[in-house]
């Protein structure tokens, strides 16, 4: 999966769509929702566990920070955590046994093509509805700063999605968002059989996202000429 990802679902629908998250304040964060180019290092709404148990909203930085971590040597390559090797990585493995979460997201970005010419193409859910993305989170502390981060889990691409990039993000279906925030029987080997990219649609946007700086709705806009 490439490191970008747009969340242009208005907070109203999001708060309805997963009406069992507390905390949904942070919805209206204007630095949150609405995003069309999020980058590693900027934030993402997700939902993790509270301490009592309940599914809450949080904002996390894209780029897990392991707990241990010096202020000088904060990674800046743990957007994404291969999902083969993650209960035994150092980095990785603390979070995937106690601290997980979902990424809920419009939409993100792959690119195919020869370099320098490199065409980027926009994949989403055609029913409209978010792709739940399966997460590990973590807070990292220094003197006065705290910091909540996440990884996004990958996996071997199918078929579909491998045309355009041999990797994908972890999906999870609704119904599997609570096994996998209470690890439930560790059901990552489960999830990972069930994944049905079925529903998502894939097409080419404007080379205007290549740029981190660029944000806007047009972004999402598919290309006529090359459907």
């Amino acid at each position: 999966m490439c490191g970008r990802i747009a969340n242009g679902t208005k907070s109203g629908y999001l708060r309805e769509r997963f009406d069992e998250a507390e905390a949904a304040d942070i919805l209206e964060d204007s630095s949150l929702l609405p995003r069309y180019n999020v980058t590693p290092g900027q934030f993402l709404p997700g939902i993790r566990l509270s301490q009592n148990g309940k599914q809450e909203w949080a904002a996390f930085r894209w780029g897990l920070i392991p707990s241990w971590a010096k202020p000088d040597k904060i990674p800046d390559l743990t957007f994404n955590a291969r999902s083969e090797t993650v209960a035994d990585k150092p980095t990785f493995r603390e979070a995937y046994k106690r601290r997980r979460c979902v990424i809920p997201i419009s939409g993100y970005y792959e690119w195919m093509g020869q370099k320098g010419a490199k065409q980027p193409f926009y994949f989403h859910n055609t029913e409209s509805i978010p792709l739940v993305l399966a997460g590990l989170w973590e807070t990292w502390k220094h003197e006065d700063t705290v910091v909540d981060s996440c990884t996004i889990l990958t996996t071997e691409a199918d078929s579909k999605l491998g045309v355009y990039h041999h990797r994908m993000p972890v999906f999870l279906d609704h119904k599997n968002i609570s096994s996998w925030l209470k690890q439930i029987s560790n059901p990552l080997k489960s999830i990972l059989t069930e994944i049905d990219t079925s529903t998502i649609s894939i097409y080419p946007v404007s080379r205007e996202v290549n740029s981190g700086r660029t944000d806007h709705a047009g972004l999402i806009d598919p290309l006529p000429q090359l459907l």
